[in-house]
């Protein structure tokens, strides 16, 4: 069984809300979990759209992709092909989601139609886990930062799954 633990060892000391504010004092700090959590939540429902029928099951509803490729992508798990092995190795994934789980084709689905809110949900977690880093520059730099690291991370995603595409 694989567990999906971050590979960052940024540690944020601040909160943005009361909700994810109790998140990360229940834990004593905020993991990438609750950042996800809390960014997922940030985005609204109008803004996803669904790329599987309404009766798919939970692991295709757009929050729970959008959840599940934020989480990976901030992992450095890119290819929608490993994203895929990841989620169907992990027993406690399967056991939430009845032994279903999205493949390749509509990861890649997925994150093309809903980019946008992929990249928002994607900065909003990255920035909850810098926020307790030192700054050494200025805030707006800062954030631009981030979000062009989340824009580098979803082009590396798509570029993977390019060249994956291309030999299957």
């Amino acid at each position: 069984m694989t567990t999906l633990e971050p590979r960052t060892n940024l540690r944020p000391s601040r909160t943005l809300d009361t909700r994810y504010a109790g998140e990360a004092k229940a834990s004593g700090r905020r993991s990438l979990t609750q950042a996800v959590r809390f960014a997922v939540r940030e985005v609204e429902e109008t803004a996803l759209r669904p790329v599987a029928r309404r009766d798919a099951g939970l692991a295709f509803e757009p929050r729970t992709l959008l959840a599940l490729l934020s989480y990976c992508y901030a992992r450095d798990i890119f290819g929608s092909a490993e994203v895929e092995d990841v989620l169907r190795r992990d027993g406690n994934f399967r056991q939430i989601c009845n032994n279903e789980f999205p493949g390749a084709r509509v990861i890649r689905r997925f994150r093309r139609e809903n980019r946008e809110a992929l990249h928002r949900c994607l900065t909003t977690a990255l920035r909850l886990l810098a926020e307790g880093e030192p700054q050494t520059a200025s805030r707006e730099s800062t954030d631009v930062g981030i979000a062009e690291d989340a824009t580098r991370r979803i082009m590396k995603a798509m570029f993977i799954d390019s060249m994956e595409t291309e030999w299957d």
